[in-house]
Order: structure tokens, then C-alpha cells, then sequence
């Protein structure tokens, strides 16, 4: 469940965030107002924000929208990691989103308490001003990270400027596509990618200069005569699909550091993105196995366990081991795991430091429509 913290500062908007906070069922809310709340008196509203904008998703300041800047100004950080804020007035009356409009959801999030309070969402992004496709807030609502957040201000100049963008998606997406946006099948030349895989277009820059490079002088760029240096491409925008299973095994004890680096090394290798993987998977001997959940809680992923007889009906080539069979019942850990949601094994057993790691991708339909 997200979390959210409510701050009011007069009785008043005690009362407004308290009506604001039963709007959002979805969310562990917090309320504190600090008229009220002795615990609050004495505490620095700066040191209060820097702590709600590590433990939450958003945060609502029923008050004056500069009481709201100058507490979160210090612990901006990143778009991509910056909790959601919104300013609400404490009569309720309009709702202002103030960071993280898209990533973080704010601007829904005010529009969700401005039609159920009957108030005014005050919406300032452009695209949303404009109509016009938002790329993050579409990432965000299908379940997508997004590995370089600073490459969505080109896509959304683009589209604003009335300019088209390429998408390429390795998996399938429903819907027509929103104004402005084509399907590309070359990855290496898309403007957006939605993928598992790490890297966007790298090598794309040369490809284009062997097919549009110009004759120049020699030693005008360095090179030989008859090419000219093409511009390196602009880098793609890339969301990141949770579609990647982690099959795991490790011997008894391993720690979550051990684990960690096993899992990194494998990522690295398979040129997958970590944030890819949407769960770990293993025999269920291991399911208590303390560095193995620690390993998943810091990377907030879930983790799926099955019997031998389960792992021993898995289809698919997998690499047999008679040690593992006769330490736990089953020919192989990792890979029979991997493949036990129904995923295809992209990446077979990688061991390192006691651990083993395989990769399976499942498919997951997106969506252009509104959920």
C-alpha cells in the first residue's frame, strides 16, 4: 500500500485534511496537524518534509503553497525519485500539485481529492495544459521505470512542438497509439524503448553515419576523406518492463550481499536492468532463508517458492546437477524456478560465490488506454 502525510497548521485545515485523506482508500494516511499534535510543536517543518519525502509517496500540505516550497526545496532530489506533493488550501478549494506531477502521480492525485471535495485542481505541466501525450505519466501507470528520467523532457519538447516520436516495445501493446507517437521495429533508431534490457541505441550513431555520412576534407574531423562525422544520436528514452523472473539458488547461510552481487554479475551479463526483475523465485527449503529475504526486501521484489515435485514438472532444458538432486530433490534450483511462472529462459545458470542465478521473461500486455 503507498503512503501518504497529511500536515495542516489551523484547526481548520485539520478538518480539510482529514476529509482529503478519506479520498484516498488506496493509501496509508497519515495526518498531522500541527496546532494539535504536541509531537509537532518543536519540530522543524524542513526536517519533518526531508523525512516524509524518504518514507512516502506523497506528501499534502493543507496550507499556503509557499509554506509548502520552502519545507520540500532542500530535499528535492530527483524526477525520478522525488515524493508527490500537493498543496491543498485549508477551506479545500483548489489542489495544486507542486512536484512530481507525473512520475509521482501528483497531478492525478489532486484531480482524484479536487472531484470528490468539489474542489479546483490547479494543473501547471504543459502537457497536461496542452493536451498532449505525457510519456511519464503513462511509464507510471503501466508499471514502468523508468532508467533515465532526464531524456523525457526531449520526447515531450517533441511532442509539444508538434514533432512525432518512435516507440519500439518488445512487448505488445494495446490500443491506438496517442497522437504524435509511431511504432518503430528498429530499437537502435526509436525515440522511446520498453524494454527489459539495459542500453537503448548504443552503436545507433554509427549505423547512421554509414548511411548519411557526407563527403568533407580530410582532417576536417580527424577521419578519412569522404565521411563526416555524424552527431551522436539523442539517447532514448528507456522504460524498463517488469517482465523478468529470477530464478535463485543458494547454499544454506548465504548472506543478502553475496546474493546481491551474484544477482548484479548475472544482470550485467544478460544485459538485463535490474529494475526489470518483478520477482525472485526458488525451492521452497529456501524460503526462510534469511539473506535471500533480506535480498528481496531491499530490492522490493516478492519472492515465489515451490516444492521439488513442482520444480521437477517444469518444462525446458535445463542444466542438470546430481549434487543438487541429492541435497534437495531436484536436478536444478535456479532455472527450474525461473521457468516455473510460465516465462522462456533467456538466461541460463550463472554461479557465483555459493549462488546460483537464472533468467526467465514473461509476457505482459501494455496499454495505451486509460485504466
Amino acid at each position: 500500500m503507498k503512503h501518504a502525510k497529511f500536515v495542516s497548521f489551523t484547526e481548520i485545515g485539520a478538518q480539510t485534511a482529514a476529509k482529503a485523506a478519506r479520498l484516498l482508500p488506496d493509501f496509508l494516511c497519515e495526518r498531522y496537524a500541527r496546532t494539535v499534535d504536541l509531537s509537532l510543536s518543536n519540530t522543524s517543518l524542513s526536517r519533518f518534509a526531508q523525512q516524509a519525502m524518504v518514507d512516502c509517496d506523497m506528501i499534502v500540505f493543507v496550507g499556503a503553497a509557499g509554506i509548502a516550497v520552502r519545507a520540500i526545496a532542500p530535499h528535492v532530489a530527483s524526477k525520478a525519485s522525488d515524493s508527490a506533493v500537493v498543496a491543498i488550501d485549508e477551506a479545500g478549494r483548489f489542489a495544486v500539485p507542486l512536484l512530481s506531477g507525473h512520475l509521482g502521480g501528483a497531478n492525478e492525485l489532486a484531480q482524484t481529492v479536487a472531484r470528490a471535495a468539489g474542489a479546483i485542481p490547479v494543473i501547471t505541466t504543459a502537457t497536461d495544459v496542452r493536451g498532449v501525450w505525457a510519456v511519464d505519466t503513462w511509464a507510471r501507470r503501466a508499471g514502468l521505470a523508468v532508467s533515465n528520467p532526464e531524456a523525457i523532457k526531449r520526447v515531450s519538447a517533441r511532442l509539444l512542438s508538434g514533432g512525432r516520436v518512435a516507440l519500439y516495445s518488445d512487448m505488445p501493446i494495446s490500443g491506438q497509439p496517442p497522437e504524435g507517437v509511431d511504432f518503430a521495429s528498429d530499437r537502435a533508431r526509436a525515440d522511446i524503448v520498453v524494454s527489459p534490457f539495459a542500453g537503448a541505441n548504443a552503436g545507433a550513431s554509427v549505423r547512421a553515419a554509414e548511411t548519411t555520412g557526407e563527403v568533407v576534407p580530410a582532417g576536417e574531423t580527424g577521419k578519412p576523406a569522404g565521411v563526416r562525422a555524424q552527431a551522436p544520436a539523442p539517447e532514448s528514452l528507456r522504460l524498463v518492463v517488469p517482465c523478468i523472473v529470477a530464478g535463485i539458488g543458494c547454499r544454506r547461510g548465504a548472506c543478502a550481499e553475496a546474493i546481491g552481487e551474484a544477482f548484479l554479475l548475472a544482470c550485467g551479463q544478460a544485459g538485463i536492468s535490474p529494475s526489470a526483475v518483478r520477482e525472485a523465485a526458488t525451492i521452497d527449503v529456501k524460503a526462510h532463508e534469511e539473506g535471500l529475504l533480506a535480498f528481496c526486501r531491499a530490492r522490493n521484489i516478492p519472492l515465489a517458492t515451490y516444492s521439488a515435485e513442482e520444480l521437477s514438472q517444469v518444462e525446458g532444458s535445463v542444466s542438470p546437477s546430481d549434487f543438487v538432486r541429492a541435497t534437495v530433490g531436484v536436478d536444478n534450483v535456479c532455472e527450474r524456478a525461473a521457468l516455473a511462472d510460465g516465462g522462456k529462459l533467456i538466461f541460463p545458470k550463472l554461479a557465483h560465490g555459493g549462488v546460483t542465478v537464472a533468467f526467465s521473461k514473461v509476457t505482459i500486455e501494455l496499454s495505451f488506454k486509460e485504466r
